[in-house]
């Protein structure tokens, strides 16, 4: 009992010299109110604790609280430069960004900014604040102050080279680029920004280049590897091409473009066999689904598979109309020319009933409403002849 005493005692002390040494060297108006308040409520314990009086559980209370826990909170604030109304000030900035207040946050941080002066933390939030409302020069010349602020600013690099891009400014765009990526070389952003910015320019190289570079720390990335397979088709390099292809698909099972892509590819090849798999890989496609069957009826005409062919074409015809059209300019389907002829008639005469079955309906939906007409008329006509 009688070390926590003194313990109590010491440390109400110490931090009332430490508050005070504060006041005197660096002003801080506060401690004029909490050193007297400490200094009373020490006046009152130091004699409880010298006769071994029982202290009242409130007083206990209050003392522990004004004379020693506040205090130390203080003593922290004061002497970590940390001044309570910024740090909500600061706080607020971020909870505010998190929920989409971005006019709100803008006019904290130009208080912070007023009160701080300009940090690149604060520059950095607002260039995305102002890109976030639309206003994408004050969100540019926000980045580029801040990686003046700070030259290892990586993400300021990036959304700065992001807006350059977006002005086409792309040799700016370039550098700022290869600034975050000099300073964080696993920045997965910016690869795919610097790799998109230099196939805009045709760079076609320099792009596959700086793709293959980010597989290094990405390689489970598939659409780096489906970025460098649609560059290196684009280049004539079509093993490379389908290689890519190939490690896009097996690391998304479901990236359709790409397998329809690598079954075009194999197609142009020869590969007739490993076209048919990858192009079936896409048939469950809302979408690719259509293109699949067409593609896969032309594999097997082009093999003389010509009742596979046609039912195939008849899936692809069925589910996008446009290829009843398609197919009839392709030379490839003329050995069962007829076959699609009759389909094409077939679909007429199916269009031409459902076409009378509807006019049957309606006709008869007529018929019947004139005499449900016919009869409430007669009944208003006997109702007449009653009353009279």
């Amino acid at each position: 009992m009688i070390l926590d005493k003194i313990v109590v005692i010491s440390l109400s002390l110490l931090l009332i010299t430490l508050l005070t040494i504060r006041y005197i060297k660096r002003y801080a108006p506060e401690n004029i109110v909490i050193v007297p308040i400490m200094t009373l409520l020490l006046s009152i314990y130091i004699p409880f604790a010298i006769y071994n009086v029982t202290i009242p559980l409130y007083l206990q209370i209050v003392i522990l609280t004004f004379g020693v826990i506040v205090p130390s909170f203080c003593v922290t604030l004061q002497y970590n430069n940390i001044i309570l109304s910024r740090k909500i000030l600061y706080y607020s900035m971020k909870y505010n960004y998190r929920i989409g207040e971005y006019q709100k946050t803008i006019d904290i941080i130009t208080k912070l900014v007023s009160l701080e002066g300009r940090r690149a933390e604060y520059l950095y939030m607002l260039g995305q604040c102002y890109k976030s409302i639309g206003d994408f020069i004050n969100s540019r010349d926000s980045f580029a102050l801040a990686v003046e602020f700070d030259n290892k600013d990586y993400k300021s690099y990036y959304e700065l080279g992001r807006a350059l891009d977006e002005t086409n400014k792309k040799d700016s765009a370039i550098i700022m680029f290869n600034n975050a990526l000099r300073l964080k070389a696993d920045f997965y952003e910016a690869q795919e920004a610097l790799g998109i910015c230099l196939t805009s320019r045709g760079d076609f190289e320099g792009a596959v280049k700086v793709y293959r570079k980010a597989l290094r720390y990405h390689p489970d990335s598939y659409e780096l590897y489906y970025n460098i397979a649609m560059i290196e088709s684009e280049l004539g390099n079509y093993e490379e091409a389908i290689l890519a292809f190939e490690e896009a698909g097996k690391l998304k099972n479901d990236l359709y473009t790409a397998f329809y892509s690598l079954g075009k590819l194999y197609i142009s090849e020869g590969r007739y066999e490993e076209a048919i798999e990858a192009l079936k890989k896409i048939l469950n496609s809302t979408t690719y689904g259509p293109k699949g069957y067409y593609t896969l009826a032309i594999i097997y005409a082009k093999q003389g598979e010509y009742e596979i062919a046609m039912s195939t074409l008849e899936y692809a015809m069925e589910l996008d109309s446009k290829y009843i059209s398609k197919a009839d300019e392709e030379y490839t389907f003329n050995p069962f020319r007829e076959d699609i002829e009759k389909y094409k008639k077939s679909k007429e005469k199916a269009k031409i009933k459902e076409f009378q079955k509807n006019d049957f309906m309606e006709q008869s939906f007529k018929i019947f409403k004139l005499k449900e007409k016919g009869a409430e008329e007669e009944e208003e006509i006997e109702e007449m002849q009653h009353h009279a």
